[in-house]
């Protein structure tokens, strides 16, 4: 067998043909490679998604997300989960390191999002603001559960700024989270910002809204201050 295996190769390799044989058996190894990936990096998926309070299920997940990412390095959606399962494990930098690398190679709406809450947890607000917006501007909110995460996450994130006394970026923040879903709520948050920011028209119009949609202190802060300007 390897003698007639052996002579066919020879005749081949003087015709080129060699390179396109080891090409073949490369494309299957990756092949194979890629499909075990994809089935570990699915395997944590779930195990992520039922057992974001489990310590031990999550630090399962980041292990096959690892061994996932050896097998396929371009695989991106193991990068991702593993992000995932270090987020809910608190353990932020790690995941963020993990979302850095899935913003550049795929970029997607979630991906920010994901990133910007990671850095809202370390105290990075203007670093979240930044992700939060780039999610928005790539539609993190055509979908309902990204219309309800991108809402609650930016009018968080709009608190913290008011909190601490920078209404400008507290605007910008609660205007992610109107632009989102507008809701009585955040309407009468980006109000309270404003005035603060002195941009009392703005105000103005945003306590009316936010009184319309049965916010109360809206609406009484909607007449009260009418009256003085």
């Amino acid at each position: 067998m390897k003698k007639h295996i052996f002579l066919p190769i020879l005749v081949a390799g003087a015709m080129g043909i060699i390179p396109l044989k080891a090409n073949n058996l490369s494309f299957a190894k990756d092949d194979d490679s890629k499909t075990k990936a994809a089935a570990l990096n699915e395997k944590a998926t779930w195990m992520i998604i039922f057992n974001t309070d489990n310590a031990d299920s999550l630090n399962c997940a980041i292990k096959l997300c690892s061994q996932a990412i050896e097998l396929d390095p371009t695989l991106t959606d193991a990068f991702f989960n593993r992000g995932d399962a270090s987020y809910f494990l608190h353990d932020y930098n790690s995941a963020i390191k993990d979302f850095d690398l899935v913003v550049d190679k795929r970029g997607e709406a979630t991906d920010f999002q994901y990133r910007g809450e990671c850095k809202f947890n370390l105290s990075d607000n203007a670093g979240a603001l930044a992700d939060f917006q780039a999610a928005a501007s790539k539609g993190i909110a055509s979908t309902l559960s990204g219309q309800s995460l991108a809402m609650n996450d930016a009018n968080t994130l709009g608190i913290a700024f008011y909190n601490a006394a920078n209404y400008s970026d507290a605007v910008k923040a609660f205007t992610v989270s109107v632009n989102a879903l507008k809701t009585g709520t955040n309407l009468f948050n980006r109000a309270n910002a404003e005035y603060m920011a002195g941009d009392h028209p703005s105000a103005l119009a945003d306590w009316k809204q936010s009184g319309k949609m049965g916010n109360k202190e809206g609406k009484k802060s909607y007449k009260k201050f009418r009256k003085q300007g």
